[in-house]
């Protein structure tokens, strides 16, 4: 067995083992559940029972574990099974569906299989711990009240990324012999709904055209891999399917792996982040499945970004993951998930499953694109313009134009979180992360508001138009308030390298406004940042490695200043500021502004770019080139 498969068992262990016993102790204590799926209690309950069973399984099939159960030691695999089979009889006090009627059902049904999915698959893949030892009768039962529910949830699911959780859970029941009747017309109009989600060279969408993030990786390229694998064998294998499912998989290798930054961090953005290491099961499915990837180069990343987690991760006392990213913030954690629902990273523990001699144990090391040197690459499909940049002393830099969660009509597509923050700034970087705002408290870190005179409402970049690129410049522009449709932000981005990109504007005021931008923000866990404020440039640190500073020229008057978000609203930290700049309350009007920023975790006393604006010509200097951009 290699180091590295070694390593990932004690991880898997360490942090789904207390898990599980945890979810199990909770169940039969009916202990309440303060961080609840907005979807029901019982759902909460089982996220934190099932979550943790995806890709753990093959543990459990070659390993007995003994856990604490209400004062008493118990194997895992068989408490598991005693709190499974009652939660699932529909006479007892404890049945997870026993207030279905409730509620409306076809949630319930929906959330109940995105569940239970992953329990099919370890019934699959650790039948000998998790089904055979089950009487035929207790066999019989609980696969009538999961066979149920699927169907209820395939006939009635959600048109989006959860079709695959009901078609997951009957591949894997036919597969371990349980007839789930006539579906095939309703997996037929599964497939119809989740190919329209396709665009090309391995890209997906999840809904509407916009919707990036990490749902790519971790599920519109997991589980149709998963489909693969459970269905094969089964009246619902298709191999030409399955083999399109690896074709595309191979295809997002190349642009997925300039994601991830020496240490295994990526530039995170978009909703769901609570789900951490879940990054990585694209990599875990993909070998998995035998998909045509750099192996070597697969496990490195693989590796490291678990690795990241488990090193800068604060944990609880009891070892569970908490609500959050890197410490307990459940503020960031959307409404849709939970206490339990970090457990998503567990399908990374998926690759436990192959054995020691398979390639992707086996295959030669390979350094990961960030670690060969520096990049500047896009999205492979022409109108997605997301931009990749490494730098040693930034990390990895995505700079957004495409990426959003809003539709043009100014519609709020889902009620979870400060979703603006969450995907449409003006960039993500690894190193620095990034807040979500609260009521009263802007997140202006790399982004342009507008703040009403009265400082009661400021705008978020929402309802995005891109733009395109045009002689290096990102070029977007959207209107900051839907009830002022006049007044109009255009912005072009400039990234340089090296730490350093450049913003600039065309603001249109068609009433008064102050103008706000913020630079990149400066996670801290103690007292010791540093402010540094000049009448040429303000920056920001934490006095030990991090450092972010900015430059700005315009034809507005202006003062530099530190912002904070909200205490718990940063994604790597519990506080957090950034250097930006607010403008006088403006009359209606146009007004410019440029800016140069910068972000470093090396040397800080380096040579900034040099811009100037001169009327509405903006002109960049840097390493003896110079780029215009006409700021109209």
């Amino acid at each position: 067995m290699t180091n590295e498969k070694k390593y990932l068992i004690e991880v898997a262990e360490k942090t789904c083992i207390p898990a599980l016993e945890k979810a199990i102790n909770n169940f039969l204590g009916n202990k309440p559940y303060l961080i609840i799926d907005h979807t029901s209690f019982e759902c909460t309950k089982l996220e934190e029972l099932l979550r943790p069973l995806w890709g753990i399984a093959p543990l459990l099939e070659k390993k007995s574990y003994t856990i604490t159960v209400c004062g008493e030691k118990r194997d895992l695999a068989e408490a598991i099974r005693s709190v499974i089979l009652e939660g699932s009889r529909e006479t007892s006090p404890n049945c997870f569906s026993r207030f279905a009627a409730n509620r409306q059902e076809d949630t319930y049904a929906n959330q109940m299989i995105t569940e239970f999915a992953g329990y099919c698959l370890a019934l699959v893949l650790a039948p000998n711990a998790l089904w055979t030892p089950y009487s035929e009768e207790d066999r019989k039962s609980l696969a009538a009240w999961i066979e149920k529910w699927a169907i209820c949830a395939l006939k009635r699911s959600w048109r989006n990324n959860h079709f695959w959780f009901p078609m997951l859970a009957v591949c894997a029941l036919e597969k371990i012999g349980i007839d789930c009747g006539d579906v095939e017309a309703d997996m037929a109009d599964g497939f119809s709904v989740l190919d329209t989600m396709y665009i090309s060279d391995g890209w997906y969408q999840d809904g509407e055209f916009g919707r990036f993030d990490f749902y790519l990786s971790w599920s519109h390229h997991v589980y149709p891999l998963l489909w693969s694998f459970l269905s094969e064998g089964t009246r619902f294998y298709d191999a030409d399917r399955a083999a399109t499912y690896k074709k595309r998989t191979a295809e997002f290798f190349d642009y997925y792996t300039h994601m991830f930054d020496v240490d295994g961090s990526v530039p995170a953005f978009g909703r769901s982040l609570s789900y951490r290491f879940a990054q990585s099961s694209y990599f875990a499915a993909a070998a998995f499945t035998n998909c045509d990837i750099n192996y070597g180069m697969a496990r490195r990343i693989l590796i490291k970004n678990v690795s990241y987690f488990m090193d800068n991760m604060i944990p609880t006392d009891d070892g569970v993951l908490p609500p959050g990213y890197l410490y307990t913030s459940p503020a960031i954690v959307e409404n849709y998930t939970s206490s339990g629902g970090a457990y998503w990273c567990a399908k990374t523990f998926l690759i436990l499953a192959l054995p020691d001699d398979h390639p992707f144990w086996t295959a030669p090391d390979e350094e990961m694109p960030s670690e060969k040197g520096e990049f500047i690459i896009n999205s492979p499909v022409e109108n997605i313009n997301m931009v990749l940049e490494n730098s040693r002393a930034a990390g990895v830099t995505l700079y957004n134009n495409t990426s959003r969660y809003y539709n043009f009509n100014y519609g709020y597509c889902g009620l979870f979180n400060d979703m603006a923050a969450m995907y449409t700034k003006f960039l993500y970087n690894s190193r620095a992360g990034f807040g979500l705002a609260s009521a009263d408290v802007m997140s202006a870190d790399n982004t342009i508001c507008l703040q009403t005179w009265d400082a009661l409402m400021a705008s978020r970049r929402c309802a995005v138009i891109d733009e395109g690129i045009k002689d290096g410049f990102l070029v977007s522009h959207h209107t900051p308030f839907s009830n002022d449709k006049d007044s109009v932000i255009k912005s072009w981005v400039l990234p340089l390298g090296d730490g350093f990109h450049v913003r600039a504007h065309k603001v249109t005021l068609a009433n008064e406004y102050n103008v706000i931008e913020g630079g990149m923000s400066v996670g801290n866990y103690d007292d010791g940042s540093v402010i540094d404020v000049t009448p040429d440039y303000i920056a920001y640190s934490d006095n030990k490695s991090r450092y972010s500073k900015m430059h700005t020229v315009s034809d507005a008057p202006f003062n530099y200043s530190i912002r904070y978000h909200m205490p718990g609203l940063h994604l790597l930290a519990p506080t957090s500021g950034y250097p930006s700049y607010t403008t006088e309350i403006l009359a209606p009007g146009t007004y410019r502004f440029a800016s140069v920023f910068f972000y470093t975790t090396e040397e800080k006393d380096v040579e900034m770019p040099v811009i100037s604006l001169d009327g509405n010509v903006l002109t960049v200097n840097y390493k003896d080139k110079t780029w215009q951009a006409v700021l109209d």
